[in-house]
């Protein structure tokens, strides 16, 4: 049964029910009608007619009360009268309109007055959605409460929905990434020591399955982001798209598939470098395979136009089946389940998109299907032309050898590195792959730890390796800005997140930087920490 709330002999407003409460952290959950009358007959009336087990009741006997009471409650609907003493209706809907936490509250006014067309216009213009006129009718008032009831059930389900988002992208962005960058790490180290055939296909086929899990789950955060934030954002910076594509080739031809490569006219431009890497990998990805083994796939890049670019992703074999071809851009549009999520050509669709451009295709089995992707030239440039992010977001200048080392080729400097990270198995593998390169490393699981190798120990690392989210709230950039403090020295960083890019869009300003994402693909980390240590070294 509905609890009264208050009546004549309990005009403060506050409620007498011991139900608990929502908002302050109780466990009742049901909407709640506030009701505003200086008359405690009127208060006890309305509730009489309103009692039910479907929401809640509060009651006030001015404005004033029934302003603490908006501020310290969600407010489903506020049944106003508007003639009070001190403070009427319409004083109090302009003050309700002024606080963001209660401009959005629904407010029916209720008048003894016969129905005045400008009274009520100023009613409308202060805020109320309705009104009622007394005598009250029982079922007209039921009906009009019953509505807005009914609202804010739905938005509280929504809340509830975006919490268990935020739930599901926070699992995905740390949670499984963190295990995944120590299977790869560690299949990787295992991988440059085997001698024994069986050994190295059983370990590269964890390599390839945690890649391809990697891959799947940045797929289905990026549709997450789409779904709920409109679209994919893009941080365009000033670019060369054969440097970009350059690397996109070391990729494929590290899987022993031919990559034909042509390039025609201008290849400046400005770019989001990393999701245009994203889009390659994914239209290259489909090329190699959905075509015939060791048969080539092509990439050409037209700059020949002033304002745009045209990318032409080619190969051979059977074309895309009639059936999925109206459908090929939409998620989960796949029906190979076993090759992936079905997201990979919506994503790449939304990239382009995002960066003003257009995408189309044509396929039939005599020639093999062509991706034909139109590029504006130039969004709003914002760096100088770059090949990464530091950790406050920004782009950096591209070095010519960023990410152009091949397998073997890489330079061998060694140095003294300091690895933070809270979770066990990211910290062994990195030590162990570490090792391995001919490194000597500091292993610590938080700041503290880090701190206290620097000042206790007397350490002096070359570099730090640090999470981005370490325990109790504390974030890696700080720590380093603390270890470069207590050095006196500016120690070069190498930040690990396996947070999204959009949660982390606001970071810390960190100089002598570079970050990667979990899990970090482990030739572009050893090739970063080579840079790292190469632009630091004493001349």
């Amino acid at each position: 049964m509905m609890r009264a709330i208050e009546n004549s002999s309990n005009p403060s407003g506050r409620r007498r029910s011991s139900t608990p409460d929502f908002d302050s952290g109780r466990t009742s959950k049901l909407p709640v009608v506030l009701i505003v009358d200086d008359f405690a007959e009127n208060l006890i009336a309305m509730e009489a007619l309103l009692r039910c087990d479907a929401f809640d009741i509060v009651t006030a006997q001015s404005g004033r009360t029934a302003l603490d009471i908006l501020l310290d409650r969600s407010i489903a609907l506020a049944i106003v009268d508007v003639n009070m003493p001190e403070m009427d209706g319409f004083e109090l809907a302009t003050l309700m309109r002024g606080v963001e936490k209660t401009r959005y509250v629904p407010i029916v006014f209720v008048t003894a007055h016969s129905p005045d067309v400008s009274r009520m216009f100023k009613g409308y213009e202060v805020g109320a959605v309705d009104y009622l006129f007394k005598p009250i009718d029982e079922q007209v008032l039921r009906s009009k409460v019953d509505v807005f009831v009914t609202l804010e059930r739905q938005r509280q389900q929504l809340l509830q929905v975006e919490r268990m988002r935020e739930m599901f992208v926070g699992i995905l962005g740390h949670d499984l990434r963190n295990p995944l960058q120590s299977i790869l790490t560690s299949a990787e180290r295992s991988l440059s020591v085997a001698q024994d055939d069986d050994l190295r296909k059983a370990l590269q086929l964890i390599r390839q399955s945690g890649q391809r899990m990697a891959r799947m789950i940045e797929q289905i955060l990026d549709l997450t982001r789409i779904r709920m934030g409109g679209g994919l954002a893009i941080r365009p910076a000033a670019a060369n798209f054969r440097r970009v594509v350059e690397q996109i080739a070391d990729e494929f031809s590290g899987r022993g598939r031919a990559l034909r490569l042509d390039f025609d006219g201008d290849m400046d431009g400005a770019w989001d470098v990393d999701r245009i890497l994203q889009l390659l990998s994914n239209l290259l990805g489909n090329a190699v395979e959905h075509s015939p083994p060791g048969a080539p796939v092509s990439l050409r890049i037209d700059g020949g136009a002033a304002d745009f670019v045209v990318i032409h992703v080619c190969n051979g074999g059977r074309g895309v089946p009639s059936a999925l071809r109206d459908a090929l851009f939409e998620p989960f549009a796949s029906s190979d389940r076993m090759r992936g999520l079905g997201l990979g050509l919506f994503i790449c669709r939304q990239i382009v998109l995002a960066h003003g451009g257009a995408i189309e295709f044509e396929s039939d089995d005599s020639r093999g299907t062509c991706f034909h992707i139109r590029l504006p030239r130039r969004c709003a440039i914002e760096a100088p032309l770059h090949d990464s992010r530091g950790v406050d977001g920004r782009s950096e200048p591209l070095r010519c050898g960023d990410a152009l080392f091949g397998v073997g080729a890489r330079p061998s400097r060694r140095g003294v590195i300091l690895v933070v990270d809270d979770d066990a198995d990211v910290l062994d593998s990195l030590e162990l792959l570490l090792t391995t390169e001919g490194h000597e490393v500091l292993a610590a699981a938080d700041g503290d730890a880090a701190t206290k190798i620097v000042v206790g120990d007397r350490a002096r690392p070359d570099m730090v390796i640090i999470d981005y989210h370490l325990p109790n709230g504390v974030v890696g950039p700080l720590v380093v800005r603390r270890l470069r403090e207590l050095l006196n020295r500016d120690l070069p960083a190498l930040v690990l997140s396996g947070a999204t890019a959009d949660e982390d869009a606001v970071r810390i300003p960190l100089q002598n930087s570079a970050q990667l994402g979990k899990p970090a693909d482990v030739e572009r980390l050893l090739e970063t920490i080579q840079r790292l240590l190469a632009e630091n070294a004493a001349p």
